[in-house]
């Protein structure tokens, strides 16, 4: 959970995006398809690998189905672990369903999001509703999602030497067999519209609002003060960080189509939040089709 707390937080807002991303699919059920695919992850003493499965499948004109499990193996250490020499391998599995329906013009999803591992216990639902206009060159999709937490924090077992999570942490009050923990609690709010604009030329505006309530800190992150006279002379405490936050985050992006089956990307995206956070984030990609079934992905993306 030392890194994963921002790899979900990260998962959320994407989830966001995807899903308000998809008006240009709206009006028209996904094909039938399996997915799989192998991930790795290598860099500043991190690995980060595992699997993951799609499969989606249309059960009628006008509904779908769709089923995701993806794993992560994460071993070695974070920054906040090397600083107390103590590194460690952990997993984590996310299981996740949903469902498509069209209407008419207008196309229904929601879906649940399950992730577990050994301090971290997440569960998002989401629900999205899409809308084609304007002789459907206009698409409009709004999206809500609710994520409930649970936080935990794993030490060593003096009598075992094993890992488990640590009883005296949080302030729930449990005792004995209910292990304690924290609670973190989100909300997010999606608009988006894609318009077609030309037969080669399709642009897109997102916009989301992300609530975080509860605990939102590192329950493994620690700040080193003097204490003159006590111990060593320094002493580690526990990080203080608000119980509240709330961002926002703003997407246009436009793809173009090229003459030879190809097609460019540019997308702009702006981040804001109440902690005084404020990101740019720029990103061109290429895309091109080989062959009769391969298809070669390039990006390049900048962020201040």
């Amino acid at each position: 959970m030392r890194i994963s707390m921002s790899l979900q937080q990260h998962a959320r807002t994407l989830l966001a995006f995807c899903l308000c991303a998809s008006p240009a699919l709206a009006g028209v059920l996904p094909d039938d398809r399996t997915d799989a695919l192998y991930h790795r992850y290598q860099g500043g003493g991190i690995t980060i690998q595992g699997p993951s499965v799609l499969i989606q499948k249309k059960i009628t004109d006008n509904f779908a189905v769709t089923g995701n499990w993806y794993q992560d193996y994460i071993s070695s250490a974070s920054i906040d672990v090397k600083l107390s020499a103590s590194a460690y391998t952990e997993k984590r599995t996310q299981k996740s369903g949903g469902f498509q329906y069209l209407h008419g013009k207008s196309t229904y999803s929601a879906g649940i999001i399950n992730s577990v591992e050994p301090d971290y216990k997440s569960n998002t639902t989401y629900y999205s509703v899409s809308q084609d206009m304007f002789g459907d060159l206009t698409t409009f999709t709004m999206t809500y999602k609710r994520g409930w937490d649970k936080v935990y924090r794993d030490l060593k077992d003096a009598a075992t030497g094993r890992i488990i999570n640590d009883p005296r942490f949080g302030n729930e009050g449990l005792t004995g067999a209910d292990i304690a923990f924290r609670r973190s609690d989100h909300r997010g709010y999606a608009v988006g519209v894609s318009q077609i604009l030309t037969r080669s030329l399709i642009a897109s505006f997102n916009y989301e609002v992300l609530t975080d309530q509860g605990y939102l800190a590192s329950p493994y992150r620690k700040v080193l003060y003097l204490s003159p006279g006590v111990g060593k002379g320094f002493t580690l405490a526990e990080q203080v960080y608000p119980n509240t936050r709330t961002s926002n985050a703003a997407a246009v992006e436009a793809k173009y189509y090229l003459w030879y089956r190809a097609a460019v990307t540019a997308q702009y995206r702006y981040f804001s939040d109440t902690w005084g956070i404020r990101a740019h984030t720029a990103e061109i990609g290429y895309t091109h089709p080989a062959w009769k079934s391969w298809i070669f992905d390039g990006t390049f993306r900048f962020t201040g």
